[in-house]
C-alpha cells in the first residue's frame, strides 16, 4: 500500500485522498461528507496505516469523550466509505485495509 504525503498536507491511499488543510476527503471522484470526528479518525487511521490502532488512540484523535463514541463514529464512517476499508482486529483495534482502499 502506498501512502503519499504531498503539498498542502494531503494523504492518499489508493483511491482515497485526504486534504488535511482543507478538511476534505475524496474516494475516487466522489467527495466524502464527513463529520469532524469521522475526518479525524480517518486521517489518524491512514497516518497509522501499518499498525492496528486502539480505541483509546482513536478517542484522542477524534476528540471523543466517551469510548462508545469511537464505535459509533467508526460505524458511521464505514457506512460512508463502504465495506472493507476499515477492519476490526478483535480485542485489539482497527486498521485500514490496503486492498480495499486500492481496488
Amino acid at each position: 500500500m502506498q501512502v503519499r504525503v504531498g503539498a498542502g498536507d494531503s494523504l492518499a491511499v489508493g483511491r482515497l485522498t485526504i486534504e488535511l488543510d482543507a478538511y476534505r476527503a475524496h474516494l475516487a471522484d466522489r467527495a466524502l461528507v464527513l463529520t469532524p470526528a469521522q475526518f479525524d479518525l480517518l486521517a489518524y487511521l491512514v497516518r497509522n496505516r501499518d499498525r492496528v490502532v486502539t480505541r483509546d488512540e482513536l478517542a484522542v484523535a477524534g476528540r471523543l469523550e466517551h469510548m462508545h463514541s469511537v464505535d459509533v463514529t467508526l460505524s458511521s464512517l464505514r457506512r460512508v466509505l463502504g465495506a472493507g476499508f476499515i477492519r476490526n482486529v478483535r480485542n485489539r483495534g482497527w486498521i485500514i485495509e490496503p486492498d480495499a482502499v486500492s481496488s
